[in-house]
């Protein structure tokens, strides 16, 4: 019975993980998910973070109970069949050349390898094309009264843009707990007190934070910037990329910096 339990438990605590998995691995950056209010299914990328790390230890746990109790039928892949001492066995060797191979391709990022990171950057990244993104780092975290004055907005114009809102709210709260209050995003109340049209593009314009793991085409998107325009840019300045091309990536290729090109963009713009 308690055999049975344990391979059970470890079949759904593996789905469960599994899932949390893949939900981390399309999720955005911290920054756009707290920003945002980003969840699925109800759940933050906290929240979800807590499943995956809660279930993965579950799974140590099992298996090593799991181990225990199949620790015959488990040593005996490593023991030759005849003499029935330890050997490398064709199926120990096998298994251990394939655990290699995905660890120093996950070191060495080589092919197929970069391809998932790649792919789970470009996915996390355009949560932020879509969502938009906060005008410093770890805005939520302020409270109102500091986040109007980095922003340069009146806080008594704020106020008064809330309270006609109805929104709840005290000038010592962080923006992240009003928010939540308030069943808001920290960007919705930001959206509604905002008086400079245009302060968030101005900042990130200074900042350029986050960019290294953008596509250039991403970057253009978010700065509002023709692509062909921005490429033929660097074709003139001797700086060879694509649209698909990450940041970070372009600038190490050309022996630049990220805010080397930044600059090139921004002197333009």
């Amino acid at each position: 019975m308690i055999k049975k339990i344990i391979s059970l438990t470890l079949a759904w605590t593996f789905l469960v993980s599994t899932i949390s998995g893949l939900v981390l691995f399309i999720s955005p950056p911290g920054r756009i998910a707290y920003w945002a209010n980003w969840n699925i299914i109800g759940f933050t990328k906290t929240q979800w973070a807590q499943l995956h790390i809660t279930t993965t230890l579950l799974i140590v746990f099992i298996v090593i109970w799991h181990l225990y109790y199949n620790w015959k039928p488990f040593t005996s892949y490593m023991k030759n069949k005849i003499t029935k001492a330890f050997s490398a066995t064709k199926e120990l060797i096998i298994s251990l050349a394939i655990v290699l191979v995905i660890v120093t391709g996950s070191f060495t990022q080589v092919p197929p390898f970069n391809w998932i990171v790649n792919l789970s950057d470009y996915i996390s990244e355009e949560w932020e094309v879509n969502y938009g993104t906060p005008p410093y780092n770890h805005a939520e975290l302020d409270t109102l009264k500091i986040f109007t004055k980095r922003l340069n907005i009146n806080f008594d114009i704020a106020s008064s843009k809330l309270n006609k809102n109805g929104i709840k709210f005290n000038e010592h709260d962080i923006l992240l707990t009003i928010a939540i209050e308030n069943n808001l995003s920290p960007q919705d109340i930001y959206r509604m007190i905002d008086t400079n049209n245009g302060i968030e593009h101005n900042i990130k314009k200074l900042e350029g934070a986050g960019l290294g793991k953008k596509t250039l085409s991403q970057v253009c998107t978010l700065r509002g910037l023709n692509i062909e325009h921005v490429l033929q840019l660097f074709k003139e300045q001797g700086i060879s990329g694509y649209s698909d091309d990450k940041f970070k990536d372009i600038a190490l290729k050309n022996n630049v910096t990220p805010t080397d090109l930044l600059q090139i963009i921004e002197e333009d713009n």
